[in-house]
């Protein structure tokens, strides 16, 4: 891990060489991305202890915006009184443009919200399978997985649930309008250029959901002939296609796992299971994408994508209700057009995108088949506009959601057809302050059919002291109850409001000795909050409040090898009305990697270990979503054949932890696998 841009960097395997982007760089640029970004548990029951913390937070982000304003009434008084302009600091060295955080491509030095990017060389180092894999290198992320490969995986951005975190693809909202959620364990990455993470509250830019952040899935067009072959234990084997020439291009994955394992015995405060085997676990996924980039003359570009995801899987059920013959049946279909002028100062873009998916779930032993039908349409319009030391980005939103759940013998009616709708205008100015300081500033007003009308302000704030950096937001957030949430027989709750959230976090990042460290803080306080009570049935929580930080550090490429770690510690993740701990929020998260880049070698290889906290809170004492804590280690070591075809070794849980995560959904054991692979 290292900082640059004032960002904190996981580095996995770097690129061999650096290839023009459009999408990531100025004309006649080129750039090397990693991973970069900023990215937190423990109930403080002391009511002044508490009091003193969040005074100090507050204060602390206080110090950040005014400070940003003095330095720029300080550059304004300077530069009235010399006859010539004062020095400025050294630019820094700029590592790659990002197109999420501010709903625009810009250096990510220039944002004040934390980001991250995982590029395309850092999945093939890492060898991850879907966007879920990929994530879970990320400090902030939380990953909650029900079994081995294909099976569903919960995840969330600081200390939010999967509904709270939007997920786009290409910029366009993919969540299932029944569930608000993705399936990211299933989510391929074929055609995928890279992964970027915004973990701070982003509702005035892209509505509900961004309660936690942003995870937005960037595909392109492939160039030349990228192929994959691999095999591995519990039957998993894969292999990939991509076809391209940079302007238009063909992904094909195919994956397939049986799944069958043996788990010891578990205990929990409230149940203990003896060891046994894990059965019908299966996995069988189909992926195609087909991407088209073109430039139209001098002003206009022209961007087209659209996939298929055919995905079945075993649903074996927890070890308290084994399902031996439930079978789930997927599938995904997406497209998006996107039309954009530049000219001028002003680059104007139109978004057309729809994504429908189909759902079947039957299980024999129960007497019959549940079924779920999602369906999203969207249109945006969307500007750019800079001029002397302002940027400014304004648009309209506006989408459709319908479900249609399909029930059959579980329970009367038999369907039940629902539809929600949003429209939204909003906008955000990025004003630069001198040199050194910028502020940001963004409104957004949206109307959530039937739900009402919600505004949602936010604020920014980031400056350069040298090579120091430091950067704060707050602003508003909320997400509307999901078709789910409302209307699914026997687990819903009609009754339930929009969420509504206040979200704050601040961060500093600075050098050291040749490597890096960042220190973060963030928190968000709500109302309405709405989780699931020990029945499974949605409530809005009167309040909950999250608090949570994040060091991030890296040390300096030294003889080939780079060195990171990452710690976050969710110190406050609490239902206030209950005084108890939200589910699925662990305490602490830690991650330490070790990599050595193929450089001018033909060997490559690398290790990393990832550390999860249980999310039991001991001293209100367990509760229904207590999880085991665990530490997972993964390595590999690839060798270059030739120059386009690399073995690969890659083994998962090398120390072979045997833990259930999810209470009643014991993980696999150690895993292998052998790839061979062109890039």
């Amino acid at each position: 891990m290292e900082i640059r841009d004032g960002r904190a960097t996981v580095s996995g395997e770097p690129p061999d060489v650096t290839v023009p982007s459009p999408e990531w760089e100025d004309a006649g640029t080129t750039a090397t991305i990693r991973e970069s970004g900023y990215c937190g548990e423990r109930n403080n029951h002391s009511t002044s202890r508490k009091g003193r913390r969040e005074l100090l937070r507050r204060f602390v982000f206080c110090c950040a915006l005014v400070a940003a304003y003095l330095v720029s009434h300080s550059n304004a008084a300077s530069a009235q009184a010399a006859p010539s302009p004062a020095p400025s600091p050294s630019t820094l060295p700029e590592i790659g443009r990002v197109s999420t955080s501010d709903r625009r491509l810009e250096p990510i030095g220039s944002t004040s919200r934390p980001t991250y990017v995982i590029d395309r060389a850092q999945l093939d180092a890492m060898g991850a399978k879907s966007v879920a894999d990929a994530l879970q290198t990320l400090p902030g992320v939380t990953l909650y997985r029900y079994g081995a490969y294909g099976a569903q995986t919960s995840y969330g951005l600081l200390a939010a649930t999967s509904a709270q975190t939007l997920v786009l693809l290409d910029g366009v909202p993919i969540a299932a309008a029944s569930t608000g959620s993705v399936d990211l364990a299933s989510f391929p990455l074929g055609s995928v250029q890279r992964i970027e993470v915004v973990e701070s509250g982003a509702s005035t830019l892209y509505g509900t959901d961004a309660v936690g952040g942003v995870i937005n899935i960037i595909t392109t067009a492939p160039r030349g002939t990228n192929v994959l072959l691999s095999d591995g234990s519990y039957g998993d084997r894969d292999a990939q296609i991509a076809i391209g020439d940079g302007h238009v291009g063909f992904s094909y994955e195919r994956h397939v796992a049986t799944n069958d394992y043996n788990f010891p015995a578990l205990t929990y405060p409230e149940a203990a299971y003896p060891g046994g085997a894990r059965y019908n676990d299966w996995a069988d996924q189909s992926d195609g994408r087909l991407t088209f980039t073109q430039a139209l003359g001098s002003s206009f570009s022209l961007r087209a994508g659209a996939g298929v995801d055919a995905i079945g899987i075993g649903v074996p059920g927890g070890l308290d209700f084994l399902t031996p013959e439930a079978v789930q049946r997927t599938l995904r279909n997406d497209a998006d057009l996107q039309l954009t002028h530049t000219g001028g100062n002003s680059s104007l873009t139109l978004t057309l995108a729809g994504s429908r998916q189909a759902l079947v779930y039957a299980d024999p032993q129960e007497g019959g088949e549940s079924d779920t039908y999602d369906g999203r349409s969207q249109l945006s319009l969307k500007d750019v506009i800079t001029g002397g030391n302002s940027t400014v980005v304004a648009g309209v939103d506006f989408s459709r959601e319908s479900a249609t759940l399909s029930l059959g013998p579980f329970g009367p009616p038999p369907n039940i057809g629902a539809a929600e709708s949003q429209s939204a205008a909003y906008v955000q100015d990025q004003l630069r302050l001198g040199s050194v300081a910028q502020a940001t500033f963004g409104l957004r007003g949206e109307n959530d059919a039937p739900h009402g009308t919600v505004l949602a302000p936010t604020f920014g704030s980031l400056i350069h002291f040298g090579a120091v950096t430091l950067g704060g937001n707050v602003g508003e957030s909320y997400r509307v109850p999901t078709l789910e949430d409302l209307y699914y027989p026997g687990f819903s709750n009609p009754k339930l409001v929009p969420e509504k959230a206040q979200n704050e976090d601040v961060r500093v990042s600075f050098p050291v000795q040749g490597g890096s460290l960042s220190v973060g803080w963030f928190g968000r306080s709500g109302s309405n909050f709405i989780v699931d009570n020990d029945q499974y049935v949605p409530e809005n929580i009167q309040r909950a409040s999250v608090g949570g930080i994040i060091v991030t550090a890296s040390s300096p490429v030294y003889n080939g090898f780079a060195t990171d770690v990452s710690v976050t510690d969710v110190y406050k993740a609490l239902d206030v009305t209950a005084l108890s701990r939200l589910p699925q929020t662990p305490v602490i998260q830690a991650g330490v990697g070790l990599t050595h880049p193929f450089g001018t070698g033909r060997l490559a290889f690398g290790a990393r270990a990832h550390i999860q906290g249980s999310d039991a809170d001991d001293s209100f004492g367990p509760g229904p979503y207590y999880s085991d804590g665990f530490t997972s280690v993964d390595a590999y070591v690839r060798y270059k054949l030739a120059p386009r075809a690399i073995l690969s070794l890659r083994s998962g849980n090398l120390l072979n932890e045997r833990y259930a995560a999810v209470p009643g959904y014991p993980a696999p054991g150690r895993t292998y696998n052998l790839e061979l692979s062109t890039r």
